[in-house]
């Protein structure tokens, strides 16, 4: 999957997401979402393999505790749905608490390997608080 571009949507009142079409036409019917800090990510199911695998640089050792501890955290916090025939994805699975902070009206956002979903006002005020000197000190070597 390669993602880009912002767009503004509202679950519907089964905590459905349409998501975008140039979105759908990448993934082949299931979705893996995780509650990632302050969004969700959805990820096809080989994105999402690679994602819990990048986590661990070094390499998962299952005899790590705290690795171990951390992987089945991950893991816990994420749910596989399927797109259905209308192109939304299904949030109802997800924790009490992903449904409060998201509301009802997200952000839906392409990020390169994966898209996220973001509380429209959360995304706003994440968006306001990036400045041209973020950009340019990224842009370019000084």
């Amino acid at each position: 999957m390669y993602v880009t571009g912002t767009f503004q949507h509202n679950l519907d009142a089964k905590q459905r997401l349409t998501l975008p079409a140039d979105f759908r036409r990448q993934i082949d019917g299931t979705v893996y979402l995780v509650k990632v800090l302050d969004c969700v990510y959805g990820f096809t199911p080989e994105g999402h393999k690679e994602y819990v695998d990048s986590l661990f640089p070094n390499g998962y050792d299952p005899r790590d505790r705290k690795q171990e501890a951390l992987r089945r955290y991950i893991n816990a916090q994420t749910v596989m749905t399927d797109v259905d025939s209308a192109g939304r994805v299904s949030l109802s699975k997800m924790d009490a608490k992903v449904h409060q902070m998201l509301g009802r009206e997200v952000v839906v956002v392409g990020n390169t390997d994966h898209f996220e979903i973001w509380n429209a006002a959360t995304w706003n005020e994440k968006q306001e608080a990036l400045t041209d000197e973020d950009l340019a000190a990224l842009l370019y070597r000084e």
